[in-house]
């Protein structure tokens, strides 16, 4: 019997109007007139389901099915029913086979990107979204779901890309405007994500994440007024929105606002005394502060709240280590390898715990920073000790600086393709010799320049007189905290004044260019592209250092290469520097021909260098009598 196409059509506008029990009632009288009809059933099936009616929506659904397979709509509705039972893995097979049988359904192709979604199916949602795409380019929504699935997949480029082809469509989007510059953020692309951000702004001014995107942007740019600013209207807007609470607390603290940013936590502390990233971000404050004592405690109860917080973590081990507490911290410090950018995987060898090494081989694996190698590969001579054929990994540039290094059997490059019976990472190798503050290896010098450079510079350094100091300011600027740790050359202007002092540059790639700076470019020997081009990394410089009466310099390589060479060589230190240097001494157990000069106020490098330059005139005079 033929379908009453008007009271069908009845029916279907009740259901879509929302007057579900008489949708209801018309599509059973149709199923009375034809009990044999597949799609009435699936219809009735529809209706339960958005009236949740889930049972009976599975039963209308296994008639539909089990009188037609190959309705493509009441698979869809399967799909659908199974997703309001939280079963999305299974309701994906339902939508495929939907999807197969009509495979132009834009419908269906959405739902089955939200069951993948669902089912953490990322890639798959993706190309069902770009299906979708593809058969309606003008969908807004299709755009915008497909950046932000692109983005959970942590495919930002294509991402981006999304997300501009949905602001396209949509201009005054501005959710697209605050992800997009969101992922701007995370590709460290930062005056973009200002942009962006300004724009959602404009486009919607109460919108309290395009204020917490600017003011993280602002913050990455260093312009911390802005920052503070943008980030205080998104608390305000939205004060529930944590993020932007411990943001703007950064925020403070980057801008030299310590004892603001202390206030600002205490005060989210106040309503929130179990949150552990407050606690965590006030021990942070606290610990650029110097106060240890009570940024370990708020370490210990942001981890005691979340015991798997790597952060606090790792920042509480970090602080034991500058307290010289090794047996705690070391052990910690594997931990490091949770990481996805330290992950031991890309080592091909078996990680050495402690097993008897004698007769077998194994591989030290550097770490981020050349100073990490030049500091730890003091381990090797003992590693050897113990019967083992040594190997250690460096770039090309870095082999003849470790040529003459006692323990070394052979340098060997990353890619190098070699069999070994263990590795481990050298900065491992303090735990897995059981190293006390007291029991540092100090057999210096470990590394030795070449006789030949050294004589060579010798004669060229002859052309000067005077008590001879290299000076280094610049660290790499992609270290985490280099903006605290280099220091702006003007900086070492008081040491230009010590009578009988002539200083040589050592400085090489970023921050040369603050020579350009000086008043008097005499001030300063600069031997520019002769040093450390064609006899390897470091070369020139060890040599010339050998031949230098003293080296001082900031946080940097430089400091760990005059050390491992044994020359004098004077440290500037942030208030609270790397572990490594520890707190408050001024000499340092990792290498005895080092002086370490301490921040007494954060950010103040004045004081220190007026201590370095009244220490260096004495250092001086003491030499020249003697």
């Amino acid at each position: 019997m033929p379908i009453d196409s008007k009271l069908l059509a009845d029916g279907i506008q009740h259901h879509r109007s929302g007057d579900l029990q008489q949708a209801h009632e018309i599509y059973r009288q149709l199923l009375a007139a034809d009990p044999q009809n597949a799609v009435i059933f699936n219809l009735l099936a529809a209706v339960c389901i958005d009236a949740n009616q889930l049972s009976a929506a599975g039963a209308y659904l296994a008639e539909a099915l089990r009188l037609n397979p190959a309705l493509a709509a009441a698979h869809d509705n399967s799909g659908l029913l199974l997703v309001a039972q939280n079963r999305s893995v299974d309701a994906v097979a339902h939508f495929r086979r939907a999807a197969a049988l009509d495979p132009r359904n834009v419908q269906t192709l959405w739902n089955l990107a939200n069951s993948l979604l669902l089912s953490e199916q990322i890639s798959e949602a993706i190309e069902s979204l770009r299906q979708v795409v593809r058969l309606a380019p003008h969908d807004v929504r299709a755009q915008f779901e497909l950046a932000k699935s692109l983005a959970r997949a942590g495919r930002n480029a294509e991402s981006i890309a999304a997300y501009q082809a949905t602001i396209r469509l949509k201009p005054d989007l501005a959710e697209a405007c605050v992800n997009l510059a969101n992922l701007y953020i995370g590709e460290a692309l930062f005056d973009e994500a200002v942009r962006w951000s300004r724009r959602a702004v404009d486009l919607r001014p109460q919108f309290a994440e395009a204020y917490h995107n600017l003011g993280c942007a602002l913050t990455k740019q260093e312009k911390y007024d802005e920052a503070i600013e943008a980030l205080q209207t998104a608390v305000s807007l939205k004060p529930e929105m944590s993020e932007a609470y411990n943001n703007l607390g950064v925020a403070l603290v980057e801008g030299g606002k310590v004892e603001a940013a202390i206030e600002h936590y205490r005060r989210a502390l106040a309503a929130r005394s179990a949150d552990p990233e407050a606690l965590y971000n006030l021990g942070n404050v606290y610990l650029k502060a110097g106060d240890v004592k009570t940024a370990l405690d708020l370490y210990d109860r942001a981890i005691a709240l979340r015991p798997e917080y790597a952060e606090a973590r790792h920042n509480r081990l970090a602080t034991w280590l500058l307290q010289g507490r090794f047996a705690e911290a070391f052990p910690e410090y594997e931990l490091r390898f949770r990481s996805r950018d330290q992950s031991l995987s890309r080592w091909p060898w078996k990680l050495w715990n402690g097993e008897p090494l004698a007769g077998r081989s194994i591989v030290l694996c550097p770490e981020p920073g050349f100073g990490d190698t030049l500091q730890f590969v003091r381990y090797a001579p003992l590693v050897k000790e113990q019967g083992a054929r040594v190997l250690v990994v460096c770039n090309v540039a870095q082999k003849p600086i470790l040529a003459r290094t006692p323990g070394i059997d052979a340098l060997i490059t990353p890619d190098a393709k070699v069999e070994a019976d263990f590795c481990v990472p050298m900065m491992s190798l303090p735990h897995r010799m059981q190293t006390k503050l007291e029991s540092i290896p100090v057999n210096i010098p470990y590394v030795f320049a070449e006789p030949r450079l050294v004589a060579a510079w010798q004669q060229r350094l002859a052309e000067w007189e005077g008590f001879k100091v290299g000076i280094v300011w610049q660290g790499n600027p992609q270290f985490p905290d280099d903006r605290r740790r280099s220091i702006p050359l003007a900086h070492f202007g008081p040491l230009v004044n010590v009578p009988g002092v002539r200083l040589f540059n050592l400085q090489k790639g970023p921050g040369v260019e603050q020579l350009q700076d000086l008043s008097d470019p005499s001030s300063i020997v600069d031997f520019g592209d002769e040093v450390d081009q064609s006899a390897g990394a470091f070369m020139d410089t060890a040599a010339i250092m050998k031949n230098l009466d003293l080296v001082i310099t900031s946080d940097t390589a430089a400091a760990h290469l005059a050390g491992a060479l044994g020359v004098n060589v004077w440290v500037a230190l942030q208030m609270v520097p790397d572990w490594r240097w520890l707190l408050e001494r001024g000499d340092c157990p990792w290498y005895p021909s080092m002086r370490l000069f301490r921040q007494s106020r954060l950010g103040d490098w004045s004081g220190v260098f007026e201590q370095i330059a009244s220490e260096l005139e004495r250092f001086v005079a003491h030499n020249s009598a003697s």
